[in-house]
C-alpha cells in the first residue's frame, strides 16, 4: 500500500468518525434528520475546509473529491438510524472524537509538509484540521468546545504533540510508519487524559491558591 492510498484511507476514516460524532452530539437537541446530517457534515469537513482555505488549496478537499462529502452524509444518516434503536454511552462520543482528532491532526501536518510549509505551520494546520470540526459541532449544539475545557481531557495538545512527532521524524522514518506512529501518539495522550486525568498545569500566581472549580466567585454571584 502506497502513501497516497494510506492517506486516502485515513481521510475517509476520519470523515466517517467525525460525522458520527456530529450525529451523536445531536442527542437531546430536537434536530430532525436534515439537521443531524448538516451537523455531521460540518463536523467532518469543517477542519479540512479551514485548513485548505488557509493554505490556499483550491478546490477544497471535499469539492475536489466528493467521496468525502458522501462519506459524511452516509455516516451521519447511519448514526441517526442506529441511535434510534441502540443506546450508547457518552464515552463512545469521546472515544470516536479522539480517534477522529488523531487522524485529522496528522493528515493536516502531512498536507502542510507536502506543500513545503515550515514546521510551525504544519503543526498549526494539524491543530486546525484536528480540532476545528469538533469546535463547530460543539458551538452548534450549545456546548463549551472541548478545546476550551480543562477537566482532565487534553485536546489541542494531543493534536500538537502528534504533529510535532510527524514533523521531527519526517524523512527519517518511512512515511507510512511515521503516520501510524504520530496518530498513535496523539491518540494515546488523548486517552490518557480521559482515563488517567492527565492535564496541563494551570496559571497560578505565587501566594495564591486556586478555588475549587465548582465554586462560583462572590463577584459572579453579585453580577
Amino acid at each position: 500500500m502506497g502513501v497516497a492510498d494510506l492517506i486516502h484511507i485515513f481521510d475517509v476514516a476520519g470523515v466517517a468518525v467525525f460525522a458520527i460524532t456530529g450525529a451523536l452530539a445531536a442527542q437531546g437537541k430536537k434536530l430532525d434528520i436534515l439537521g443531524v446530517v448538516v451537523l455531521g457534515i460540518v463536523t467532518a469537513l469543517g477542519g479540512g475546509t479551514i485548513r485548505d482555505i488557509t493554505l490556499d488549496v483550491h478546490p477544497v478537499i471535499w469539492v475536489a473529491n466528493t467521496t468525502y462529502l458522501w462519506t459524511a452524509i452516509i455516516s451521519a444518516i447511519a448514526a441517526f438510524i442506529l441511535c434510534r434503536y441502540l443506546a450508547y454511552p457518552r464515552r463512545l462520543l469521546l472515544l470516536l472524537d479522539a480517534l477522529g482528532m488523531s487522524l485529522f491532526a496528522v493528515l493536516g501536518a502531512q498536507k502542510a509538509t507536502a506543500l513545503g510549509m515550515p514546521p510551525v505551520i504544519a503543526v498549526m494546520m494539524a491543530m486546525i484540521t484536528g480540532c476545528a470540526g469538533g469546535m463547530i459541532r460543539d458551538i452548534l449544539t450549545r456546548q463549551i468546545p472541548l478545546i476550551l475545557q480543562r477537566n482532565g481531557e487534553l485536546y489541542a495538545t494531543c493534536a500538537m504533540v502528534g504533529a510535532i512527532v510527524y514533523v521531527l521524524f519526517s524523512g527519517l522514518i518511512p512515511e507510512e510508519l511515521l503516520m501510524l506512529l504520530s496518530i498513535a501518539v496523539a491518540l494515546a495522550i488523548r486517552l490518557a487524559s480521559m482515563y488517567a486525568g492527565l492535564e496541563l498545569p494551570e496559571f497560578v500566581i505565587k501566594g495564591h491558591k486556586l478555588e475549587p472549580r465548582d465554586v462560583v466567585s462572590v463577584d459572579n454571584k453579585e453580577s
